[in-house]
């Protein structure tokens, strides 16, 4: 069962502006959402409680905010930041 990635603008954005090591530990973890929408043995994810399909990923001092949309097949990227800023 493989999903589709799609991330907003503003998320790649800042992905592209981060040093080469830190963009292949996020790529390295948004891969892994491909197979696995919500891989919590394997990665350090939450359940956001406000939201209904909304989960975080916590990586080092980056956060990665994604939703899953189980009848599409796909996984949203909708915020990834430092741990400060992800959740304004």
């Amino acid at each position: 069962m493989t999903f589709e990635i799609n991330i907003k603008d503003k998320s790649l954005k800042f992905i592209s502006s981060l040093q080469k090591h830190d963009r292949a530990r996020l790529k390295e973890a948004m891969l892994a959402l491909k197979e696995d929408p919500v891989p919590i043995k394997s990665l350090d994810i939450t359940k956001l409680k406000s939201e209904k399909n909304k989960y975080r990923i916590r990586k080092g001092k980056f956060r990665i905010v994604y939703e899953v949309i189980w009848e599409q097949k796909v996984i949203l990227i909708h915020r990834v930041d430092f741990r400060g800023n992800a959740y304004k």
